[in-house]
């Protein structure tokens, strides 16, 4: 089953400790998103492929009157989660398949996922899922460094032992609207992350100048409003 194939390269991960290491890489391109996202104290939100948790926590702090809930596959990142930070009384954690999320209906007014929805095996499912768990006029709010337009991050895919989804930002919009959300939009935003003085190549990127290129290209970030 492809769910427990991911399962079992996510603890990996997080046995290797990459968990850990997902807040440096993305925390620029983070941070704009949760301004963007304007989380309100009172707000319930949800943190789909959250990880070890670390995004779950800003938004905790954030939404320090209301439930922020992060979910993910991976048994070993939540229990790392729960186990190994200080997290805020607010901030809850669950392994759940985002296509099948025990929440209720109308719950949440927010969701974020930060390079996730690539991996979800059935995307539409667990588009229709963040739907359903969001309360109209509820924002989702999906960030993504790999998709078609920014072609120096295809290179990654040949180096992860698990299938991934490669669409565009039009395509990404069409399935959200199919799925019942009222507005879909997409917008870039810019890794202003330095690059080291010591910057050596990687799988990822053979040259200095891949690594810019990639920056420069930005994040794919997907807004939904139900």
């Amino acid at each position: 089953m492809l769910q427990e194939l991911i399962r079992r390269e996510f603890n990996r991960w997080a046995d290797l400790g990459r968990g850990r290491g997902m807040e440096k890489n993305h925390w620029e391109i983070t941070r704009q998103m949760l301004e963007l996202m304007d989380v309100g104290r009172r707000d319930n939100v949800i943190d789909m492929g959250c990880g070890v948790g670390w995004a779950t926590r800003v938004l905790a702090q954030r939404a320090s009157r209301g439930i922020v809930l992060g979910v993910d596959l991976s048994d070993h990142m939540i229990g790392q989660a729960c186990r190994d930070y200080r997290n805020p009384p607010n901030a809850l954690f669950l392994v759940a398949d985002a296509a099948a999320l025990p929440c209720p209906g109308g719950f949440f007014n927010a969701m974020l996922s930060v390079e996730s929805i690539y991996y979800y095996p059935d995307l539409e499912g667990a588009v229709a899922e963040v739907h359903r768990v969001l309360r109209p006029g509820g924002k989702a709010f999906f960030l993504t460094n790999y998709y078609k337009e920014n072609t120096y991050s295809h290179n990654w895919a040949k180096y992860i032992d698990i299938p991934v989804h490669l669409l565009g930002a039009k395509d990404y919009v069409a399935l959200l609207s199919k799925t019942g959300f009222r507005t879909a939009t997409h917008r870039r935003i810019i890794d202003s992350t330095p690059i080291p003085e010591d910057w050596t190549p990687t799988n990822w990127f053979p040259t200095r100048q891949d690594q810019a290129q990639f920056q420069t290209e930005g994040a794919l970030l997907l807004i939904a409003e139900k």
